[in-house]
């Protein structure tokens, strides 16, 4: 598919950024063979809707969980207070008119990620597909692929965002979260895709 017919799933959506765009031929060429299954999906971290609305529409019978606080992550808190307040306000209400559309094929999560994980697993959920956008930290990154992998089915795929990231004390960087967490999990998994993203599917 060509980047321009990607582009039609966002017409008429309330979007004030793009951070994504980069990424829709690497989560295309992922989930081509298997686009037309009820994929189940759980994004952490969503502001506006993007990468769901991608997802929505390339996956016609997936549904997905969004998880998001909409209340920014570290890098906001470090703009004033007034920026803040009115960068942040509207974040919630665009997603919500973004993904109207889907209904029933999207369920909002507005929490932190560790309670969000937390009842999930103890709820027994699985998914075919984890997508970890949230928080930037290290820390919270390595906490986001501990709390999701054990909800991951054989075969389904993990894929990080913001792997090459150099904002930040070195110590915090996603990359020093995603680096031990792949080698907790060594040798239970197969990296399909590294770059400023890596990819992963949960082998038997």
């Amino acid at each position: 598919m060509q980047s321009e017919e990607f582009e039609r799933y966002f017409a008429g959506a309330e979007l004030t950024t793009n951070w994504t765009s980069r990424n829709y031929r690497i989560w295309a060429e992922l989930l081509a063979g298997r686009r037309h299954e009820p994929l189940r999906l759980l994004e952490i971290g969503s502001w506006e809707g993007r990468s769901a609305l991608f997802f929505l529409n390339y996956l016609p019978q997936a549904t997905i969980i969004c998880i998001d606080t909409f209340a920014g992550s570290i890098e906001h808190r470090a703009w004033p207070l007034r920026q803040r307040w009115r960068q942040l306000r509207p974040i919630e209400k665009r997603f919500d008119r973004n993904l109207a559309r889907f209904g029933s094929r999207v369920h909002k999560i507005k929490a932190e990620s560790v309670a969000a994980l937390g009842e999930l697993g103890l709820a027994g959920r699985r998914f075919d597909f984890v997508y970890i956008d949230g928080s930037h930290l290290a820390i919270d990154v390595y906490r986001d692929a501990v709390l999701s992998w054990p909800m991951v089915d054989i075969g389904g795929f993990v894929v990080f965002d913001d792997y090459q990231r150099k904002q930040g004390p070195e110590k915090d960087l996603p990359s020093v979260g995603i680096d031990a967490f792949l080698s907790a999990v060594k040798g239970k998994y197969e990296e399909i895709f590294r770059g400023h993203q890596i990819a992963i599917r949960k082998s038997p």
